[in-house]
């Protein structure tokens, strides 16, 4: 049994584990925020559960959105890694899942937005159920969602997605591939990093 799909086992919801799918199965389609033929993408490898990640969602992601993703000058794409409690960030990102690509970061972002009361209560299915509802998924989609073993295998192929990119720590940010920080950024940073993508892609 992999490590994550034990993580679920023991999970707060209370899903039993289950056997591991292929390896090699393809990665499922990013959920692109953006216009697809912006010129940078950045990737963001965060934890629902990261504090770190949390504070630039709720802090610098907003006018990041603004100046660079609505202009169409980025696109944008969360990829998940699982930091304590595992077994939350991967619930999370289940939900997310099911929401659908259209709603996938409403939920993403109710979970960043109820953080910091998520952590001071200790109660995470309140946090999970509200983010989820936003996103269309409550009632029974809630707990066949994150009993799918579909979406659990997706989960899965993704997080070993991130371990073969290196990626260690979150927030992770790649800028056309390229690896530019393990840390948060700051909009000062996000600008220059942008800046710095942009010269590269003009290279002959």
């Amino acid at each position: 049994m992999r490590p994550f799909i034990a993580l679920l086992a023991a999970t707060l919801i209370g899903l039993a584990g289950r056997p591991a799918l292929a390896a090699e199965a393809p990665v499922g389609p990013d959920r692109i925020m953006g216009r697809p033929d912006a010129p940078v993408l950045v990737e963001e490898f965060a934890s629902l559960t990261c504090s770190h990640c949390g504070r630039f969602a709720n802090e610098v992601f907003p006018a990041f959105k603004a100046r660079f993703i609505d202009t169409g000058k980025v696109r944008y794409v969360l990829r998940p890694l699982l930091t304590p409690p595992q077994n939350v960030a991967a619930a999370g990102f289940l939900l997310a899942r099911c929401a659908g690509p259209a709603r996938y970061y409403s939920v993403i972002e109710g979970i960043f937005r109820r953080q910091e009361e998520m952590f001071r209560t200790g109660d995470a299915r309140s946090t999970l159920i509200a983010a989820a509802a936003e996103g269309g998924v409550s009632g029974p989609a809630f707990n066949a969602c994150l009993s799918d073993p579909a979406g659990q295998a997706a989960l899965d192929r993704e997080l070993e997605a991130a371990t073969g990119r290196g990626v260690e720590s979150t927030p992770t940010f790649f800028f056309n591939g390229v690896k530019v920080k393990a840390g948060e950024m700051t909009l000062e940073e996000i600008d220059a990093a942008y800046a710095a993508a942009l010269k590269a892609r003009r290279k002959p």
